[in-house]
């Protein structure tokens, strides 16, 4: 995604091309086809702004809330991951051990929030499964009427220390994690829409000025030379100059706007043509 900065200095620009638009309306607003183009300018240019503003949105509050539940379940499941390595290894249960074996601490602290939610819901059944947790009101019933699984319970926790409480808080650390984790998502994908919307717009903006904007400015720049430098100091960084280089001023002003008696009234009417060709002047064809 492209950065806030560049934006804004291209927003900046188009501001300053606008505003020098503006001040000399007097100048061009009798051509019709320049003030189309300067009316889409200007629109794009209120496009922009209200992206700008959907890009900018100040999103810290959610972004700090996602950051601090991460980190608590990180925590939480870097403590049952722990555990039940050392389970596999004295157990000497080589899938769980396989399993288990690239889960360290960086592994965890660096993987994509999605799968730090995978790897943790897979740590909590995994803890549960070995370690016999009734975490349900249902299972809870039956553990207490089983005395045996208790029992079983009850010893895991005692040689490698996973209790009840570690796989509860480890899923509520996953709940809560999710809980902040989708609304930071659905702001980031906002900014990141208008990221893209600001790019094609720019784009529009950049062949709008180049193709159409600076051809017309370019009508005057005999009779309005302020107007005319002003606007090209702006648009010096554009190459404005090989657009001037490639627009015939006296034969192609015409064809570009589409319309009569917007040109220059001063310029010299073409000589009409012979009636007969056959007996004009060579030298006047």
């Amino acid at each position: 995604m492209e950065s806030i900065k560049n934006f804004t200095l291209k927003m900046d620009r188009n501001a300053q091309i606008i505003s020098v638009l503006s001040r000399n309306t007097e100048i061009w607003n009798k051509v019709s086809k320049f003030q189309v183009a300067v009316d889409q300018l200007i629109s794009n240019q209120e496009k922009l702004v209200e992206y700008h503003s959907l890009l900018t949105k100040d999103i810290t509050t959610i972004e700090k809330d996602k950051n601090n539940r991460r980190k608590a379940l990180e925590e939480r499941t870097n403590a049952v991951v722990r555990i039940m390595q050392v389970f596999a290894h004295d157990k000497k249960i080589g899938k769980l051990q396989r399993k288990l074996y690239h889960l360290n601490y960086e592994y965890i602290q660096n993987c994509l929030d999605l799968e730090l939610i995978n790897i943790s819901k897979k740590i909590f059944l995994i803890a549960n499964k070995f370690g016999g947790y009734a975490l349900t009101f249902k299972r809870k019933i039956k553990s207490a009427l089983n005395p045996d699984k208790l029992k079983a319970t009850n010893k895991f926790e005692k040689q490698f220390g996973l209790n009840y409480e570690m796989i509860k808080n480890l899923e509520d650390a996953i709940i809560n994690f999710i809980k902040a984790m989708l609304p930071y998502k659905s702001e980031m994908a906002e900014k990141e829409k208008a990221a893209l919307k600001m790019k094609e717009i720019h784009k529009k903006t950049k062949k709008l000025l180049t193709d159409k904007i600076d051809g017309f400015v370019l009508m005057f720049e005999d009779r309005n030379p302020g107007f005319y430098k002003e606007y090209c100091d702006l648009r010096q960084d554009h190459h404005y100059k090989h657009v001037k280089e490639t627009i015939n001023q006296k034969t192609d002003f015409h064809d570009l706007l589409h319309v009569e008696n917007e040109i220059d009234e001063a310029k010299p009417k073409p000589k009409p043509k012979p009636k007969n060709p056959q007996k004009a002047n060579p030298e006047s064809i």
